[in-house]
């Protein structure tokens, strides 16, 4: 078995630029243990589709049926290295419909109070709240290889894989698309962060900066990007290159 992430890398690339590829093409991406790869793929949470002899990707199917996990997380810092998730919130969701929740605490020793006044979640809010390795492992299982999705993405992304890297967790190799990036090439607002499009879409959720809050948000940002997607835009795969692309509605 390999054991670089670089042969998941060039799966995915491949995948994205073919309607699918059969056993033989991934034996020579995957090498001689390629079921066992395979399986690993799927732990990493790339979209896998498996039908007879061929290997497809998920998000060349419509953006209807595709499954979507909103998520967001509040910390302690920005730096995954130094600072801690004390928040995770999750949404599932696809065609319209809220399908599961996830939402949890994570144990921190202490929690700065700037991060208090802006968050409203105090030390004694998480000192009996799950570790953050049974929280992260319980995420993946929740968020499984549905198409991550949150607001200003890379940082949610990136901050929580550098967590499940430090606790030696696989970490994710699922899809992403932001909805920050989303909502400027969509939306004509004199801004584009939660607060100001809670308010300018109408959506005036009462809390903000909290997990849960910040997901429900992010999805009704992201529902109103789709209504208003050029109409050339039918696959999860489309809408990804096209929120970062350059072109504007």
């Amino acid at each position: 078995m390999q054991d670089s992430l670089e042969i998941y890398d060039k799966l995915i690339d491949i995948l994205q630029n073919k309607d699918s590829i059969n056993f033989n093409e991934v034996k020579d991406i995957l090498g001689d243990d390629y079921e066992i790869n395979i399986e690993i793929a799927k732990s990493l949470g790339i979209p896998l589709k498996i039908k007879d002899d061929n290997i497809s990707i998920k998000t060349h199917d419509s953006i209807f049926n595709n499954i979507f996990c909103i998520v967001d997380i509040e910390t302690t810092g920005f730096s995954p290295q130094t600072n801690n998730i004390i928040e995770i919130g999750a949404i599932k969701y696809q065609n319209g419909k809220i399908l599961d929740k996830f939402e949890s605490y994570v144990f921190a020793k202490e929690i700065p109070e700037k991060i208090t006044e802006i968050t409203g979640i105090s030390s004694s809010m998480v000192a009996n709240a799950p570790m953050i390795d049974k929280v992260l492992r319980e995420f993946k299982i929740f968020l499984e290889d549905s198409t991550f999705l949150a607001h200003n993405a890379i940082f949610d992304f990136n901050f929580i894989n550098a967590q499940l890297a430090q606790r030696k967790i696989p970490i994710m190799k699922n899809q992403v698309i932001c909805t920050l990036a989303l909502a400027r090439k969509t939306l004509k607002a004199q801004k584009y962060g939660l607060g100001f499009l809670n308010e300018f879409l109408g959506i005036n959720y009462p809390i903000r900066h909290r997990a849960y809050a910040d997901c429900y948000i992010a999805l009704r940002v992201f529902e109103e990007g789709l209504l208003n997607l050029p109409c050339d835009i039918k696959s999860v795969h489309d809408l990804i290159k096209f929120t970062k692309s350059d072109k504007l509605k």
